[in-house]
């Protein structure tokens, strides 16, 4: 949610660039929005496939070697 902090300002300055040029597109900063928000979702996808990853590497540790050198193959 830092971002989303940091964000704000960025959007003012668009805003902002906006009023000086004389006209608005309110669809860019829509747009920034909803990358905003699939950029979160991906982060906690991320976070999630970061825990089932360590989650299952112990099981791949217990593995016979022989196993592991069949599966290399």
């Amino acid at each position: 949610m830092d971002e989303s902090k940091e964000a704000a300002p960025l959007r003012d300055c668009v805003a902002a660039l906006f009023r000086d040029a004389g006209y608005e597109v309110p669809e860019l900063l829509a747009y920034i929005d909803e990358l905003e928000r699939a950029n979160e979702k991906l982060k906690l996808e991320i976070r999630r496939l970061k825990v089932d990853a360590v989650r299952r590497s112990p099981s791949a540790q217990g593995m016979n070697s022989r196993l592991k050198d069949a599966l290399r193959e």
